[in-house]
């Protein structure tokens, strides 16, 4: 990627300007595409018959003057592999008319099991600067030129999923604002808490609002209620940033929530309590 296209993209407030691609590109008016290989992904090691991302957008008009962005972590794959395009229905990447939105399930690395199969994935290419910067870019060069700027980034997660996406808090350079966790927190929480805290201060000085809220399955709530307790300790609970529990099925918690969130991260989402 040319210099001056990775310093576009570390720019704020606008996260990507995508100018480039053909005017043969994917539709303006809603729908969904796979897209087989991204260069920004090679790291992730391509896996036979599966494609990098699997996109979903809505109509996005000329006019408009800002994009949002969100990108979902898959959770691991079982015995039938990964089919991440029939994941697309069960990963709350659900979209409403407004605000003009392109939402991308980019494929992870697969970490093989002593057996050979497929199980846990993770995601290197968007752990580091630039890195998930590049991977949004070449997914939007898709529509070709002339989409708005991306005015606001959302990160979703499902399952094992929550590794890729704390990473990407950890070390991306991109502006992320918001972060939604399926069922997808396990271990050490404190990269989502550090990465609310920098956005929290950087709110103080004009930066747009920021959103965490994780949602845990009654058998995974340790992560969960050890990043309630630092949101409490920090003073940083509140309708947009919170930890609740649901007794709904793993596989079910990114359908069942996921679309709710995407429209108003503050919305009440019955079937769960405060961590």
């Amino acid at each position: 990627m040319p210099h001056a296209r990775r310093a576009l993209l570390l720019a704020l407030p606008s996260l990507v300007a995508c100018t480039t691609g053909g005017p043969g590109g994917l539709s303006r008016g809603g729908g969904e595409a796979t897209l087989p290989r991204l260069a920004a992904l090679a790291a992730h090691d391509p896996i036979p018959g599966e494609p990098d991302a699997v996109l979903r957008w809505t109509s996005l008009p000329r006019n408009a003057t800002g994009l949002r962005v969100v990108v979902h972590y898959h959770g691991f794959a079982g015995p039938e592999g990964l089919r991440l395009a029939s994941r697309l229905h069960g990963s709350g990447l659900v979209l409403g008319a407004a605000p003009p939105t392109v939402a991308m399930m980019i494929r992870g690395r697969p970490v093989r099991r002593p057996q050979g199969a497929l199980g846990a994935f993770d995601w290197p290419a968007t752990a580091t600067p630039g890195g998930l910067e590049a991977v949004v870019t070449e997914a939007l060069a898709a529509f070709g030129p002339g989409l708005p700027p991306v005015t606001r980034l959302v990160l979703t997660a499902h399952s094992g999923g929550g590794g890729g996406l704390q990473a990407a808090l950890a070390g991306s350079a991109a502006r992320i604002d918001e972060a939604h966790f399926h069922d997808a927190l396990y271990g050490d929480p404190s990269p989502a808490l550090r990465w609310l805290t920098a956005r929290h201060a950087a709110e103080a000085r004009g930066a747009p609002p920021t959103a965490l809220v994780a949602i845990a399955a009654q058998a995974n709530q340790g992560a969960a209620r050890r990043l309630a307790g630092g949101l409490a300790r920090q003073g940083l609970a509140g309708p947009t940033r919170r930890v609740l529990i649901t007794a709904a099925p793993h596989n079910d918690i990114p359908r069942l929530f996921g679309p709710t969130l995407l429209a108003d991260a503050a919305a009440p989402l019955p079937g769960t309590v405060p961590a």
